[in-house]
């Protein structure tokens, strides 16, 4: 028979243990906000992001179907909450994305908020279940055997692809053994082509000297030099909008711009270039610029917006047994063609910190929209206006 037990703890003892009452859950952790929380970065979304997208859905007829979206989210997925908000669940479209955040990673110190984020935006009625972010850099789909790049076929095609991000894309390169931005693109355009439908690419960067290797200035710059040269209407265009003197020949085009707009117009042209290459039709929708401060000086940041329609083409049959067929127009027809608007986008480009300073109701609108994101996120959104105020705007 067993020994009976004798030791049992007296009350004071569990009380010891346990406390006198219910335990009080820790305070949270008040979030700071990030400068891209700014107003500013609202009036992207709103004006070029959800404008654009929702003229897609539209053509696209994708009421009651899914938008499928590529995304580089932070870890708030501030641009993913929003998407779902302003086009998904009006018009009762299903958002499917697929997000790369290192933050996703395991043993990383950011983890455990975008997990948090994750589940409390999944949770719409909107967004697809099985929507996720990859623990993964988004330049390794660059790498055809790499992880990433499988994720993205089996995913794809997407109707949206937002590179948004807080460096340069084309910045100087690390020693990290993984490709590059423009690598990652260029696959990614390559993958579209499969699509049987329109897509949209947004891409947000820094253009500023410090975030554009000197290597890859240079390298765009001679892209738009070329284009100038081999494209009469582009050539027309260039002239119209940076007001070149008629028979001032020949035209050196790094003599009419500054820095950042050579940046823009060699990255939109490189992306052009490469559309062409995979068999797409690009349209350049528009450019966003503005500073990542609240101090003075020229906008070192630029949101630039195209899109691509499917361009396929049947190539011709070596042996004839295919008959005659017509001949395709070459690529650099289609080249010149879709580039010649390129220097009036650019010129004409929207300078969002000048719209926000000149139009008050602009501002507080985008201060009211942000708030509401933002809280959505996490944030305490009555502090929102009070940072806003310290920061400048």
């Amino acid at each position: 028979m067993a020994e009976e037990v004798t030791d049992i703890e007296e009350p004071d003892d569990l009380r010891a243990l346990l406390g006198d009452g219910p335990m009080e859950f820790p305070t949270p952790t008040k979030r700071e906000f990030k400068p891209w929380h700014r107003p500013r970065k609202q009036y992207v979304r709103r004006v070029q992001w959800s404008r654009e997208i929702g003229r897609l859905a539209r053509d696209l007829k994708l009421a009651e179907g899914e938008l499928r979206y590529l995304t580089l989210p932070g870890n708030d997925l501030l641009d993913v909450r929003h998407i779902a908000n302003t086009i998904c669940l009006p018009h009762k479209v299903k958002l499917r994305y697929l997000g790369f955040n290192t933050a996703a990673m395991p043993k990383a110190a950011d983890q455990s908020k975008l997990n948090i984020s994750q589940f409390s935006a999944n949770r719409m009625d909107c967004i697809h279940p099985e929507s996720e972010v990859f623990p993964g850099d988004f330049r390794e789909v660059g790498d055809s055997n790499s992880v990433p790049w499988r994720r993205v076929r089996r995913e794809g095609p997407f109707h949206v692809i937002n590179i948004d991000l807080c460096g340069g894309f084309a910045g100087r390169e690390k020693s990290n053994g993984i490709p590059n931005y423009f690598k990652a693109l260029q696959a990614i355009l390559h993958n579209q082509a499969s699509s049987d439908e329109d897509f949209l690419l947004f891409i947000t960067t820094r253009m500023d000297d410090d975030n554009v290797a000197d290597d890859k200035k240079e390298a765009l710059l001679q892209l738009a030099q070329q284009i100038h040269d081999a494209c009469e209407a582009y050539a027309s265009g260039f002239a119209e909008a940076w007001g070149v003197p008629e028979g001032d020949l020949p035209v050196r085009v790094s003599e009419f711009f500054g820095a950042g707009e050579a940046f823009m117009m060699g990255l939109t042209q490189w992306i052009v270039s490469h559309g062409v290459e995979a068999g797409l039709k690009a349209s350049v929708c528009s450019f966003m610029t503005y500073r990542t401060g609240s101090s003075g000086g020229e906008d070192d940041i630029v949101s630039l917006a195209i899109r691509f329609k499917p361009d396929p083409f049947i190539p011709a049959d070596r042996y004839g047994l295919a008959g005659p067929r017509a001949v395709p127009e070459p690529d650099s027809a289609k080249l010149c063609k879709q580039s010649a608007a390129i220097p009036r986008r650019v010129r004409d480009r929207v300078r969002v910190d000048e719209i926000l300073r000149s139009q008050s109701d602009e501002f507080q609108r985008c201060i009211e929209e942000s708030s509401m994101l933002l809280g959505a996120a996490g944030y305490d959104p009555d502090r929102y206006c009070e940072w806003v105020a310290q920061e400048g705007g």
